[in-house]
């Protein structure tokens, strides 16, 4: 959203109080806003330390619904609401490695729990279960583009373990080549620079929907 500059100084030629009031209805409305706020000014760690935090809860979460043997439409349920927090904890701290990091830990615990011989790939909710990761997936190896090279040392580790845990899986090798990804890209740690048109141009073949 863009202010016309007469805006701008005109909210900077407002009272001290009045600004105040101002800002206090805003981050009353604006939960992720006030978090952001929050963060950024009392935060007593920093963001890997948040990001840590939020890895050892999906970690956690995700074994305590396997524990519960809850159903897998359950499951996917609980990884969207997982995403979900994180993309709040990359919108508070800006951590955006954590952003990558996250989504290699929640793929690697969703994708470890397709070895159960009780999800068969020719279910229907397996099918949709697996399409939400691989798009997750691909949207994950598009964001490490876009950091500079020097940070992709933080992620070779995590990548590589996420792609050995896709080759232990057959049927699911099977489903992840039907849709065109390359597991290498993950084990090499070698994501394909125009990845987006790669991406883009595989959902126009009618795959990944």
């Amino acid at each position: 959203m863009k202010f016309h500059d007469d805006f701008k100084a005109a909210l900077a030629l407002l009272p001290s109080k009045e600004k105040d009031k101002l800002l206090w209805r805003l981050i009353k409305r604006d939960e992720l806003l006030a978090r952001r706020l929050e963060f950024e000014l009392l935060a007593p760690y920093d963001a890997i330390d948040k990001r840590n935090e939020l890895a050892e809860l999906i970690q956690d979460r995700i074994s305590s619904v396997v524990g519960r043997r809850e159903r897998l439409a359950a499951i996917l349920s609980q990884f969207r609401y997982l995403s979900g927090d994180i993309t709040r904890h990359v919108y508070i701290t800006k951590d955006k490695i954590g952003e990558i990091l996250l989504n290699f830990i929640l793929l690697q615990q969703a994708l470890q729990l397709l070895s159960n011989p009780s999800y068969l790939f020719g279910g229907r909710v397996t099918q949709k279960y697996v399409m939400y990761m691989l798009n997750k997936l691909y949207r994950t190896c598009m964001l490490v583009n876009k950091l500079h090279i020097d940070y992709h040392i933080e992620l070779e580790d995590d990548a590589h373990k996420l792609g050995e845990i896709m080759q232990t899986n057959p049927d699911l090798m099977k489903y992840v080549k039907h849709h065109k990804f390359n597991v290498n890209w993950l084990i090499d740690f070698d994501i394909p620079d125009d990845l987006d048109e790669y991406y883009k141009a595989v959902k126009q073949q009618g795959l990944l929907k």
